[in-house]
């Protein structure tokens, strides 16, 4: 089993995690889970290989007989490379997750044998049947597979996923990541319309049993792994008579371990509403830290689009609402919506800044194909092209917005570097020290984080010093010194964002930037003296110095940003060419 490598985004924590000694922040739940699902007596599961945190080796890949693989759409090329050398190898290629799920024919493309879509509870016994027969087909959904299903289904048509495995985290290197990952629930109630979960998942929450989540954790508590664990569900309280049933379990269970977990998890944001008080309660008492919050928009009109009715009301007494009550919110915010007005960008800091959303997760709106959004771009002639599957740190858009494209692309640019400056930040983090109530003191001090401890204090103290860094931390230590660890972690996580703003701001500035180059070469031709010769002499040298500037500032830009930065300096390079041409003609020297 194999997964492909993910690039940096906002959520891959890549400088954070590189700070602890680690490699990547969480695992391949996923594969994991189908690999318990596998038949023992048939299949030699070998430990899988996660792109990000080592390599495919070729003495691997050849000792296997098939290589598994699952995908989100921001995978792709990885997976596309996999599935060229597996097949190159000779080896048989299944896949399955999301990305080929949703854009199957882009994955029967790259020449995978067989597609296992949907959800592996429901269609992965009939192809392994298949395929041990030698019988298999080319794909397998959900409905093909229909009248072979064995198992219980809900009237969407989706598996019950109270029979699924705990899974094989013996075939994972746990000490390299910061945190695992399980699931609880899959599917919303909710439809929201630039949303693709509910028509991956279904709009009934299933959920786990609290029997099967005890099982998960003791799992994973019996590998010796401690630290902080990241619930999956799209929206944690879905369900909430399930959850209602399952907190004071888990309460009880961390407990009798001494607390060895924290949890961070998604839920939607009524979680704020009068009748959620005590599953707030629970679960701040059960260890649960963080929660992301899907808020998207502080427009009523551009909530009311998008079909979020349980954003109805007070937005930012709600973000307190939950952090009174011990929650640190992150939340996402989406720009380019159709009834989004130009002051959008003033209106997303503001509310951000005020209501200490320390992370904010903002974003250009995407069009992912299975959504309402995308059916009705569609429909209107403005799709331009499929989603990357990332839209945060990337600028562009992916359909014709209706307020003009470059100003939301550079409106956006700038509104990243005001939240990810240190001062802004920061004065995020105070704000959350002044809401937020009793919490969980559940601690992450390890080897890891007190690697990460000393280089953050170094880098913001001593080799540059960071005013705004150093008042947080020394101000927490002084009047929230039970606080500490959580302020460095957030430290450590601005180092992250900070990095990656940086990172793709200077990529996307760089076609502009090449392009003062262009004008100060064509400026400094006209004003070259002396014989003919000496000129051409001159302008030829003087074609070199910018190309190789151009070129150096290039190769300092992120490799992951770099793709338009690429073009920007092809372009540049036949600009310089094209006016030493020009030069030579106008001086009657053409060779």
């Amino acid at each position: 089993m194999v997964y492909p490598e993910f690039p940096p985004s906002f959520w891959s924590f890549d400088e954070a995690v590189r700070l602890m000694g680690l490699k990547a922040s969480m695992p391949p739940t996923g594969l994991a889970t189908v690999a318990a699902m596998l038949p023992e007596d048939k299949f030699e599961v070998m430990p899988i290989v996660d792109l990000n945190v080592e390599p495919l080796t070729e003495e691997v890949l050849q000792s296997a007989d098939v290589v598994m693989l699952s995908a989100m759409i921001v995978q792709k090329e990885s997976l596309r490379s996999v599935i060229a050398r597996a097949k190159k190898a000779g080896k048989t290629v299944v896949v399955g997750g999301p990305y080929p799920t949703s854009y199957r024919e882009e994955v029967e493309a790259m020449d995978a044998d067989h597609l296992v879509l949907n959800e592996a509870e429901q269609t992965l016994a009939p192809f392994v049947t298949d395929f041990l027969r030698s019988k298999a087909h080319k794909i397998y959904d959900e409905h093909s597979v229909l009248s072979r299903s064995a198992i219980s289904l809900t009237k969407e048509g989706k598996p019950l996923i109270e029979k699924t495995p705990v899974p094989r985290w013996d075939l994972l290197k746990l000490h390299l990541y910061s945190s695992l990952a399980i699931q609880f629930s899959r599917g919303c109630p909710f439809d929201c319309e630039f949303c693709d979960i509910t028509a991956l998942y279904g709009h009934q929450s299933r959920t786990k049993t609290p029997e099967q989540m005890i099982a998960e954790l003791e799992a994973i508590y019996v590998t010796g792994w401690r630290g902080s664990i990241f619930i999956v569900d799209d929206n944690f309280i879905g369900n909430k008579t399930a959850v209602r049933k399952f907190l004071p379990i888990l309460v009880d269970w961390q407990k009798k371990h001494r607390f060895p977990f924290s949890f961070f998890t998604e839920a939607s944001v009524d979680l704020a509403n009068d009748n959620m008080t005590e599953v707030r309660m629970r679960m701040v008492e059960a260890g649960f830290r963080d929660i992301f919050c899907g808020i998207e928009s502080t427009n009523p009109e551009v909530l009311a689009r998008m079909n979020k009715g349980q954003n109805r009301g007070d937005l930012g007494n709600k973000v307190r609402i939950l952090q009174r009550s011990g929650l640190e919110v992150t939340a996402g915010f989406i720009i380019g919506n159709d009834d989004d007005r130009p002051e959008v960008f003033d209106g997303l800091f503001e509310f951000i800044q005020e209501n200490g959303v320390v992370i904010p997760m903002a974003g250009l709106l995407t069009a992912l194909r299975g959504t309402k959004l995308y059916n009705r771009l569609r429909d209107e002639g403005r799709l331009k092209a499929e989603s990357s599957g990332n839209n945060t740190h990337r600028f562009k858009f992916n359909f014709e917005p209706k307020l003009d494209e470059q100003f939301l692309i550079e409106n956006y640019v700038a509104l990243l570097e005001r939240l990810f400056s240190a001062k802004n930040y920061y004065a995020r983090c105070w704000t959350l020290w002044r809401n937020r109530g009793k919490h969980p003191r559940v601690g992450n001090i390890n080897g890891n984080w007190m690697r990460a401890t000393r280089v953050v204090l170094y880098r913001n103290l001593i080799r540059i010093p960071n005013w705004h860094f150093a008042r947080f931390i020394f101000g927490t230590l002084f009047t929230h010194p039970t606080s500490m660890t959580g302020a460095v972690t957030q430290a450590v996580k601005f180092e992250h964002f900070s990095r990656i703003t940086k990172a793709a701001v200077s990529a996307h500035r760089y076609p502009e930037k090449v392009e003062t180059f262009a004008e100060e070469f064509k400026h400094r031709l006209d004003k070259l003296k002396g014989d003919m010769t000496r000129r051409l002499e001159e302008a030829q040298a003087l074609e070199r110095r910018y190309a190789t500037k151009a070129l150096k500032y290039y190769r300092s830009l992120d490799p992951h940003f770099r793709e338009d930065a690429w073009r920007a300096l092809v372009r540049l390079r036949g600009q310089l060419c094209s006016h030493v041409e020009a030069f030579r003609k106008t001086n009657n020297m053409a060779v």
